[in-house]
């Protein structure tokens, strides 16, 4: 049975990670105008958050703080939020006409209930949800099971595997694709997004949809890979694999953009497969860690090792501040 494969590009909310979300409005806009005339399907114009800028950001204060771009095709538009946001926020009725199509949902597995309750209220507010697990590997299968029957229950518009922390090869990809699928709702799309931290990010975006038989999909990049910690895998890249059969997405509009808006930053920013970024994944410790440890001048290779090595398994999926401070 074949299936739809649906290309998500996240740069101007994880690569915002990179360069805290100081996107211009101009870059917002040409990427958010070329994305649609490249096809890509869905389109996350930032995240949701609090701060005191009085300048433009891909951080948005509340939903209707976020630009909704013209539409010049099919694309969707989705943010990202997590329940510290939810809390915060009003979210009235979706409009249909002025507000992101869709609301992507990051939980870890400490939040689960919470998030659960949250996602079906978003959901019967009319909001195209998608849930986002992250850290996927801290669940075992069993309580991935049960995690998505709850799941089936509250029936979002799509369920993700998030490798947070850039952990997971080919062979837990396709592990956790069936028990996935084994039990959802084939009416719920099925996600990924992959880190690189171990240089597996597209490796294992591949095999997830070369996995996917009789199900659609939706597979996850960013122009250049430009995100969180060693970065996503590549839209480009992805456009590259998907249109072997046929062209489907405009690679050349994705490089068009990197040119005339990423080479700049790519000089002042570093992202991709770094020593340290490697690390993150070894101890499989969020990489805030990393980035807290910078902030503190801590930048050896060894001594960033001899810390993560330390944080206890229950406080590695968020950082715990007062626990780096005990270490040092």
């Amino acid at each position: 049975m074949s299936n739809k494969i649906y290309l998500l590009d996240c740069t101007l909310r994880d690569g915002g990670y990179i360069n805290d979300w100081e996107f211009s409005r101009g870059i917002y806009d040409a990427v958010s105008t070329e994305l649609q005339s490249a096809n890509v399907d869905f389109i996350e114009l930032g995240i949701m958050g609090s701060h005191d800028a009085d300048h433009f950001k891909t951080k948005f204060r509340s939903l209707e703080e976020t630009p909704i771009p013209a539409k010049i095709g099919n694309s969707l538009f989705t943010v990202m939020m997590t329940g510290t946001e939810y809390k915060k926020m009003t979210i009235h009725e979706h409009d249909v006409e002025n507000s992101v199509d869709a609301l992507r949902y990051a939980f870890f597995k400490a939040d689960v209930k919470e998030a659960l309750e949250h996602m079906r209220i978003l959901i019967a507010k009319g909001y195209k949800v998608f849930a986002q697990t992250m850290a996927t590997f801290q669940y075992s299968e069993s309580g991935l099971t049960e995690l998505v029957k709850e799941i089936n229950k509250i029936k979002p518009y799509a369920f993700y595997i998030v490798d947070s922390f850039g952990t997971l090869y080919p062979e837990d990809i396709k592990r956790l694709y069936h028990v996935v699928d084994d039990v959802m709702d084939k009416n719920i799309l099925f996600g990924i997004h992959a880190h690189n931290n171990l240089q597996m990010a597209n490796a294992n975006a591949i095999t997830f949809i070369t996995e996917a038989k009789g199900r659609d999909i939706i597979v996850d990049g960013s122009i250049y890979g430009m995100g969180r910690g060693a970065g996503n895998a590549q839209t480009e890249v992805l456009m590259h694999y998907l249109n072997k059969d046929g062209e489907i997405y405009g690679e050349d509009i994705v490089w068009q953009l990197y040119t005339d808006w990423f080479a700049d930053i790519r000089k002042q920013f570093d992202w991709g497969y770094l020593p340290e970024q490697f690390l993150v994944s070894k101890y499989k410790t969020n990489p805030a860690y990393v980035w807290y440890l910078s902030r503190k001048g801590i930048t050896n290779f060894h001594k960033i090792k001899e810390i993560l090595e330390q944080i206890p398994d229950e406080k590695r999926y968020t950082l715990f501040k007062d626990e780096v401070e005990k270490l040092l």
